[in-house]
């Protein structure tokens, strides 16, 4: 099947998954499942109609459909006064990366005060709460340099030694270092490319969906959104991260 073949499939899929996430008698107790699906659709809807159609509009509003996925299970949650949810965990932060990544801060910052500031020890890795805690603080902005000390710290002991480009990233943005900045996302550029060819030895099924998404690295994206809001320069082109996906999104997005 082509992309532009696989992308009209997916986007009929899309729309009849999101049909649960607007139902309120959905049962609330698979709508985190739900809400996961969805948004990991329209990442991937995003991308292929990039690489399709080359219309950056079309990538940015489903970037912004994938965070509002997220949005309305969070909100769900909180209407029903339920606290310790499984997907409810901040953890799961790639719906808040894709709208990072959109440019569509107001949304960015309704999905972070939705979410719980808390760790769930038995629902996510301490590295992804402290990872999507110190999003969360940029999105919020000015970031507290204490705070943000105090969650680098902490990812640091979980990571013991291992290195980490989110990590070195996360500081050189505090502290609009540019030479740091530069040298761990290029770290972090060639972490997702072994990352893809591991998969690729592990015999990852290459489906239209999981090829898009190694030519497009939404995460990426976000990162130079995040270095640009704090005032630190960043290249035309990096490898997984094209221009075309970074100009200003030209067209409001439509709502549904």
């Amino acid at each position: 099947m082509r992309l532009e073949e696989y992308g009209q499939t997916l986007a009929y899929d899309v729309a009849f998954w999101m049909q649960g996430l607007a139902n309120p008698d959905y049962p609330i107790d698979q709508l985190g499942t739900l809400s996961v699906e969805v948004s990991t659709k329209f990442r991937a809807l995003a991308i292929l109609t990039l690489l399709v159609k080359g219309e950056p509009d079309f990538f940015f509003h489903n970037l912004i459909r994938s965070g509002k996925s997220r949005e309305a299970y969070l909100r769900r949650l909180r209407e029903a006064g339920l606290t310790r949810e499984h997907h409810q965990a901040s953890g799961r932060y790639e719906p808040l990366l894709d709208v990072i990544a959109s440019g569509d801060w107001e949304l960015a910052r309704s999905i972070v005060s939705l979410s719980p500031s808390e760790f769930f020890s038995d629902h996510e890795w301490e590295d992804d709460y402290c990872y999507a805690q110190i999003l969360h603080r940029f999105v919020a902005g000015a970031p507290l340099e204490q705070e943000m000390e105090m969650l680098f710290a902490r990812l640091r002991r979980y990571l013991e030694r291992e290195p980490s480009p989110r990590l070195d990233i996360s500081r050189a943005l505090v502290r609009k270092d540019q030479d740091a900045f530069d040298e761990a996302f290029d770290q972090l550029i060639e972490e997702r490319g072994k990352q893809i060819e591991e998969d690729k030895e592990n015999g990852q099924l290459e489906e239209p969906e999981i090829m898009a998404q190694r030519q497009i690295f939404v995460e990426g994206l976000a990162i130079l959104r995040l270095a640009e809001l704090q005032g630190l320069s960043t290249q035309d082109e990096y490898r997984y991260c094209p221009s075309l996906a970074r100009v200003p999104m030209r067209s409001t997005f439509p709502g549904e």
